[in-house]
């Protein structure tokens, strides 16, 4: 859909508004005007905008979330694009199930940081079942995959969808209005980690989730998280890549990382714009970008579609949750505080931080009479001991306190 076809549905949206605006029974002007103004600000149609091209003589390999693909002209160029189509997209939504029972149908302006969350756990959860697994919206999917979508979808009753998390966070009494504000990284990982607690499904049932501190990754912590590895551990690092922008020592790291198969991307983008970055192709770095109002349509099991043709390949509900715009961006420009999360059993966590280690992206600490194995420019460090505790009397100044806020940090 082109710019002038978006403005002429907003057009045809604030006329229906004016019409209808002495009707007591209408829908509320205020979520009319805000959804007409979101399908302009959010559309799809910029997404375009953005640089799609991959052929280059210089780089010979796209890297996707452990994948590797040929460029454009390969002939292969094609397992690419099914690849990236077949990655959880989740976006801002407009005309959704009321949140919290107030008026707000919509999470435009202030969602993202919840959205590529939600997008790094599907991604963690479709690894945890068949990384292979392709969307092809004409096939038949297994039912686990439409449960997949139920875990996620916009309404009170999944256990991963926004409103759960809202739910959540307005219980633990952090905001007095959960609605509306933006949310920084640790924010929406407590409250995922919470609601996989609470969750029945069997799709999340061997699930855990540990969110590192200090840039150190304890071992101890893992497998108490993870029950003596009885479960799937989703482990996020909390990384800082530079001061004020990316250093560039780091782009091999960042690459390295995107490279292997128990990587869930990395949450970050730019200050107050959260983006999932999945891949990388030379010195720019492939994400799926949640700024894009889409309406609410319901998933149902039952009815998965009565509509046929061209309307159903347009209107399936399914189809709002897989992207066809590439999107990439200069590494340079990632804002340098962001997230980068894991998968992995025991065994898969000991090699893949071995790994890392030996290729000088993080440090080890293997324990007393182990010994230490340091890098020059760790992302961070694997800690296979408990660290003695200690108490800071050291104050933390106001200025301090607002960077780290600013940032996602937080103020132990």
């Amino acid at each position: 859909m082109g710019v002038s076809a978006t403005l002429f549905r907003a057009g045809s949206t604030w006329s229906s508004w004016r019409s209808e605006k002495s009707d007591p029974t209408s829908f509320n002007w205020k979520n009319k005007i805000s959804s007409m103004w979101n399908s302009i600000k959010y559309s799809g149609t910029w997404m375009h905008l953005s640089d799609d091209n991959y052929s280059s003589e210089d780089f010979k390999l796209i890297v996707l979330l452990g994948q590797f693909y040929y460029p454009e002209g390969s002939g292969v160029f094609s397992d690419f694009c099914r690849d990236y189509y077949s990655r959880i997209w989740i976006t801002y939504r407009t005309g959704m199930p009321p949140l919290l029972g107030s008026t707000t149908t919509s999470d435009c302006g202030w969602g993202c940081m919840i959205r590529t969350t939600q997008m790094a756990l599907a991604h963690a959860i479709v690894v945890n079942r068949l990384r292979v697994w392709r969307f092809h919206q004409e096939a038949q999917l297994a039912p686990v995959f439409y449960y997949l979508y139920y875990l996620i979808k916009d309404c009170q009753s999944a256990p991963l969808g926004i409103h759960r998390l809202l739910e959540i966070s307005c219980a633990d009494g952090v905001a007095v209005n959960p609605i509306g504000r933006w949310y920084a990284p640790s924010e929406v990982l407590s409250l995922v980690k919470k609601a996989l607690k609470l969750s029945l499904s069997p799709l999340t049932s061997d699930l855990s989730l540990l969110l590192a501190v200090d840039g150190q990754v304890v071992v101890g912590d893992a497998e108490r998280e993870s029950r003596a590895w009885s479960k799937c551990l989703l482990l996020f690092v909390p990384l800082r890549l530079g001061t004020n922008r990316v250093n560039p020592l780091y782009n091999y790291h960042v690459r390295h990382i995107l490279s292997l198969r128990t990587c869930l991307g990395i949450i970050g983008g730019k200050p107050d714009h959260s983006l999932y970055f999945i891949g990388c192709f030379g010195h720019d770095v492939i994400y799926l970008d949640p700024h894009v109002a889409q309406e609410y349509v319901p998933i149902s099991v039952l009815d998965r579609s009565s509509l046929e043709g061209e309307e159903k390949k347009r209107k399936h509900p399914l189809c709002t949750y897989h992207c066809h715009s590439f999107s990439k961006m200069a590494m340079k420009d990632m804002d340098p505080s962001c997230v980068v999360g894991f998968i992995a059993l025991y065994h898969l966590f000991s090699n893949v931080f071995r790994q890392l280690n030996s290729n000088q992206v993080i440090d080890m600490d293997l324990g007393p009479g182990e010994g230490s194995k340091r890098t020059k420019d760790p992302l961070f460090s694997v800690r296979y001991h408990e660290a003695p505790m200690y108490i800071s009397h050291q104050e933390v100044t106001d200025d301090e306190r607002r960077q780290a806020l600013e940032h996602g940090f937080e103020m132990l």
